[in-house]
């Protein structure tokens, strides 16, 4: 009888061993091994030539000539900035929305993929700019900053980090948010095509009205507005397939180069 008993032990302490492994084994291939991350090498780059903030005797584009060059990336279009974050990101813009959503600012494969502009936008005429990165659970702000967008969840957040600053060749454009909320079903945000002024206007005081608290900012027909777009880790959205966190802000000022 004892040895029947010891027998069923140890079955069990057995399984309880395989199960352990199984799980320990999923978590290692599910979540990315840190040492094989390429970790983000401008931020000292960009804090040199800026020292944390814009000389206007300087040249706007002083700082992407560096990261172009540091990078042998002529796809870098602009550097996206939210002061007192962790977000001071060269942008790319590659030939589709594809290629950056794996690979690093130096054109290597990675899985985090890099921030990038909708390869669709033109920065002269567009009204609207799309930027997009890569959110991740393991909220490791050096691999994935747009990770940081999870915090306009908090409206106290979003008081003391209302403005976004995207630095291009020859202006430096900031936005003010008048909008944070998370889609799941309805992507006509990604539209930069309207019939009319009327059309664009219902568009963008749409994108208001979803907004998960009011902001208090307005919108006028004539605003232009930037797009910021994550994947939400939110676990109010985790039944969705889809769950997009977008931080969407107008134009309230642009610095221009002569």
């Amino acid at each position: 009888m004892k040895n029947k008993y010891k027998l069923i032990t140890l079955i069990i302490m057995l399984n309880v061993f395989i199960v352990s492994f199984i799980v320990i084994i999923w978590k290692m291939n599910f979540y990315p091994k840190k040492n094989i991350v390429v970790m983000n090498s401008n931020k000292d780059i960009v804090d040199k030539e800026l020292n944390n903030d814009f000389d206007e005797n300087n040249s706007f584009n002083s700082v992407l000539e560096q990261l172009r060059k540091t990078y042998n990336n002529d796809e870098v279009v602009g550097l996206l900035r939210i002061d007192n974050t962790s977000i001071l990101e060269p942008v790319m813009q590659g030939k589709n929305n594809s290629y950056y959503l794996n690979h690093t600012k130096d054109k290597k494969y990675e899985i985090h993929g890099s921030i990038y502009m909708d390869y669709r936008n033109n920065l002269i005429d567009d009204k609207k700019i799309l930027i997009y990165g890569h959110s991740s659970y393991r909220k490791n702000l050096d691999i994935t900053p747009f990770n940081e967008l999870e915090n306009y969840y908090n409206k106290d957040f979003y008081d003391t980090h209302k403005y976004i600053n995207l630095t291009l060749d020859k202006e430096i454009r900031t936005y003010e948010i008048f909008s944070v909320y998370v889609e799941t079903s309805d992507f006509t945000y990604m539209n930069l095509n309207f019939d009319s002024s009327d059309s664009w206007y219902q568009h963008i005081l749409k994108l208001k009205k979803k907004s998960l608290y009011d902001t208090t900012v307005d919108v006028t027909p004539d605003s232009q507005i930037i797009i910021l777009q994550t994947c939400s880790n939110n676990p109010k959205y985790k039944d969705y397939k889809d769950k997009y966190l977008l931080v969407i802000g107008k134009m309230i000022e642009v610095k221009k180069e002569f």
